[in-house]
Order: structure tokens, then C-alpha cells, then sequence
């Protein structure tokens, strides 16, 4: 995937900052239902990687779950496990930074989760 701020000769100042949306694959998934949102989030981003969108497929066939993508659909910015295995309550992972966002008396929705899934209480939470 291009990068526009990412250049091959040019070192420094080719992260992907600021706040960018982030498109919601799925409204089922647990991030969606975190951040009670039906087709975007708009999170902050602090990075200069992305997933290869050509092994994207491969991904998914071992059981990845691409529940978020950039609003061109190329970026891969949240996934998810397919099938949590047992005693794994909960598997997410974001190109984004949700701690840019919290704060002590209102947590992001992502690490209120995994909090909520550490103390057996996140199903109770979704409401389910």
C-alpha cells in the first residue's frame, strides 16, 4: 500500500499522524460493539506500517478477521480472531492509538474491553 507520508528515500517525518476514520467491516464484531458505532470510528494514528493487503486473504483463511478498514478499503486498521480460542476472551488489535483518547474517567473502548474481558465481564457488558 502507498504510503503518501511514507517516502523511500526521505527518513523522518513519514509517519501516519492524526486522527483518521476508520471504516467498520462488521457491526457484530467487538469493536463495533465497544465503541457502539455502526460503520466508522475516528481514532488518532501515530505509525508508519501497514498490513500487505496482498497477503490480506491468507490472513483471513488462518482465522484473522479484518473488521476495519481505512476509508479506501486498502489499509487494514483493526482485526479481530474469527474463533477466540478457549481461554482467550479477547483478541483485538488497531494500527491506531486509543490511549490518545482516554482518559481516567472515560476509558477507550478498547481498553475498557480487554479490562472487562480480564474480569470475565465483557459478554455482560455487550449485553450479551
Amino acid at each position: 500500500v502507498f504510503m503518501p507520508e511514507g517516502s523511500t528515500t526521505v527518513m523522518g517525518g513519514t509517519m501516519r499522524l492524526g486522527s483518521r476514520r476508520t471504516v467498520l467491516q462488521a457491526a457484530d464484531c467487538i469493536t463495533a460493539r465497544l465503541y457502539k458505532a455502526d460503520d466508522h470510528i475516528d481514532e488518532r494514528h501515530r505509525h508508519r506500517y501497514e498490513v500487505n493487503p496482498e497477503l490480506v486473504p491468507q490472513l483471513e483463511a488462518a482465522g484473522l478477521r479484518f473488521v476495519g478498514r481505512d476509508q479506501t478499503g486498502q489499509r487494514m486498521e483493526v482485526f479481530e480472531l474469527t474463533n477466540r480460542p478457549a481461554g482467550h476472551p479477547f483478541y483485538v488489535a488497531a494500527q491506531f492509538h486509543p490511549e490518545f483518547k482516554s482518559r481516567p474517567g472515560r476509558p477507550a473502548p478498547l481498553f475498557l474491553g480487554f479490562v472487562l474481558a480480564a474480569a470475565g465481564r465483557l459478554a455482560e457488558h455487550l449485553g450479551g
